[in-house]
């Protein structure tokens, strides 16, 4: 089950998650730049002070913004001709163009919306539901391989593909449950569907006078540039505007008469969320998280690439079984508990095996168990093999307690093969739990020879063939009690 939640949201959304993981990835490299771009503040500069500066070279100034990075940006009016620069906050004079990153617009939106407005935010949003499912299932079929949390870095086996696959995803995988977490988040609140939570500020009485210097406003010499937002200046000529101060603290407001503060409301608990989990998806205000993020995110790309190859090789793995009778005409049923497929192969040749010896076989997979559909079904043998690090493989669908019901109605033999890799250092205690359970829901297995094989050669087709012939012997000399021998091939 967690196998194919995790496969099919994968192969669908796979070009639309790498497309999230790209764009996301090159536009994590923008708060560095910006950062290591902007001119800083010294230590213990004060907005009131910055905002003479700036004043005093920008008369007409109606608004200062200081951004995550550091950078200040002044915003003035030149006689009714609207400027913008970013400012040098030593001196208060331009230092460069405010105007935005054309390059990183149009990434932004890319990443956000596919340039098709609410419509690709809905897209986009379902593309990192489905990055946050996979990274899920991810975890949990990591967990399964590599035997739980305490051996999550522990060595792999197999395949190039699938361990590239597994390895990457161990690193990578809390870097995109974070980001698509809170790429949900932040959907959910540009829709309106969380609560706003700003609190707002009462009309607040003024004393109507002009002309107060930032020396005169205590809140502004005390507030630190680096805890400053935004400082909005009343408009000019309006004795009853204020000015608005926005820090990490709340939202105020001044006269501009008096410099007195005027009404202060503090940021609700949703603003204080929301503004983290926006710093932890882009990387505002933590750019070194921000690159981590995105090197992670550039995992996506190749762990598509190989799961799918992971995929297709398992597919190709699975051999067609030729003359495999429907499960209701079948007197024996094989199911096989494979997680990478190799057990069908050993599964084929013991299906060729019985059939030469005149049986009517039916072979499938664990998980799809059906016993209402096997008529004349007189008996089941349960193929199995460890997965991973010695874990055993999925459970077939439906319960144990419908097994037992089922083969006591239709006093079924129960055959059960495992295999086992001898290398594997837990493989003992799924053997017992595997047995335990099978006795205590299911019943003893008929044949007194089934037993766990300790090598890959065992259960190798060569090894099937003998088996199969020794069942088939079995069963079809009903009147006789010898025990047949297996001896599987070198």
């Amino acid at each position: 089950m967690i196998r194919a939640f995790h496969r099919w949201p994968g192969l669908l959304a796979l070009a639309l998650v790498t497309l999230l993981a790209l764009s996301g990835a090159a536009l994590s490299v923008f708060p560095a730049a910006e950062r290591l771009a902007a001119p800083q503040a010294e230590a213990g500069l004060t907005v009131a002070t910055l905002a003479e500066r700036i004043r005093a070279v920008y008369p007409g100034v109606e608004q200062i913004r200081r951004a995550p990075s550091g950078q200040i940006t002044a915003y003035w009016f030149d006689q009714g001709t609207p400027g913008a620069a970013v400012i040098d906050p030593a001196t208060g004079a331009g230092a460069g163009s405010a105007d935005p990153n054309q390059t990183e617009r149009w990434l932004t939106n890319l990443h956000r919306s596919l340039f098709l407005d609410d419509t690709g935010r809905l897209v986009m949003a379902a593309g990192a539901a489905a990055m946050l499912v996979l990274a899920l299932s991810g975890a949990a079929l990591v967990l399964r391989r590599m035997g739980g949390w305490r051996r999550w870095f522990a060595r792999l086996r197999g395949p190039l593909a699938g361990r590239l696959h597994v390895q990457i995803a161990r690193v990578a995988v809390l870097g995109l449950l974070l980001s698509s977490a809170t790429a949900l988040w932040m959907t959910a609140s540009t829709f309106g569907l969380l609560p706003d939570g700003a609190a707002a500020l009462a009309m607040p009485e003024v004393s109507g006078q002009t002309g107060a210097g930032f020396a005169q406003m205590p809140t502004l010499e005390a507030t630190p540039v680096a805890e400053l937002r935004e400082l909005s200046f009343p408009y000019s000529g309006d004795a009853t505007d204020v000015f608005t101060l926005k820090t990490d603290q709340g939202t105020g407001t001044l006269d501009q008469g008096t410099g007195a503060l005027l009404g202060w409301a503090d940021l609700g608990a949703w603003e204080r969320v929301s503004e983290t989990i926006y710093m932890l998806h882009t990387g505002q205000g933590a750019v070194a998280l921000g690159l981590l993020l995105g090197l992670m995110a550039l995992g996506v790309p190749v762990m598509g690439t190989t799961g799918v190859l992971v995929l297709l090789a398992g597919r190709r793995r699975r051999p067609r079984i030729r003359g495999n009778q429907p499960a209701g005409r079948a007197e024996t049923i094989l199911l096989v508990g494979s997680e990478g497929g190799g057990t069908w192969g050993f599964a084929a040749t013991l299906h060729a095996a019985l059939t030469a010896a005149g049986q009517s076989v039916h072979a499938a997979p664990m998980s799809a168990f059906a016993p209402e559909s096997y008529a004349r079904a007189k008996r089941v043998i349960v193929l199995t093999a460890t997965y991973g690090e010695g874990d055993a493989p999925l459970r077939p669908r439906g319960s144990w307690t419908g097994w037992r019901r089922w083969t006591a109605r239709r006093r079924c033999r129960w055959p059960c093969l495992g295999s086992v890799t001898a290398a594997l250092p837990n493989t003992a205690p799924m053997r017992r739990r595997w047995r335990r359970q099978r006795r205590r829901r299911v019943g003893r297995s008929c044949c007194p020879w089934t037993r766990w094989i300790a090598s890959r050669r065992r259960t190798s087709p060569a090894g099937a063939a003998p088996l199969g012939r020794c069942w088939g012997r079995l069963w079809n000399w009903r009147t006789s009690r010898s025990r047949p021998r297996h001896r599987p091939s070198p």
